[in-house]
């Protein structure tokens, strides 16, 4: 009898662990590595907002910003549901706004103007409380 006892609670630790693993630490930790990813590119693209009268590379560089700011919009919108529901509240009373940063996303690669990428990227960082001393 103590060994069926053993053996059931085991099983029901395993499924426990699992299901925590898969379907709670798996998205937080790809939730957290895109707003990494986020603030990388958001430094990374800096210089690369106005693409008039620069050099080839600087060109190049902003249609990657378009690509990589279209592809992280889309992937923290995506992502954003399959956080766990307590992460999600835990979100909305740290003032935290996935959404808004995946629509401030889209904004910025529409946007090629160095004002209007401005206000984008004080959303973006308000939006995912990237620190404010992140000069971008």
């Amino acid at each position: 009898m103590k060994e069926a006892a053993v053996l059931l609670l085991g099983l029901f630790l395993g499924g426990a662990g699992y299901i925590a693993t898969n379907f709670w630490f798996l998205p937080l930790l790809r939730y957290i590595q895109l707003r990494h990813d986020i603030t990388y590119s958001l430094i990374f693209f800096g210089n690369a907002i106005n693409p008039e009268n620069v050099c080839d590379m600087l060109k190049r560089r902003y249609e990657e910003r378009i690509e990589t700011n279209r592809r992280h919009a889309a992937e923290i919108a995506a992502c954003y549901y399959r956080l766990p529901f307590w992460y999600r509240f835990y979100l909305r009373v740290v003032c935290e706004n996935p959404i808004t940063a995946s629509k401030n996303l889209i904004g910025l690669s529409n946007c090629s103007n160095d004002s209007n990428a401005g206000v984008h990227i004080e959303n973006i960082k308000r939006s995912l409380r990237i620190s404010k001393t992140l000069d971008v």
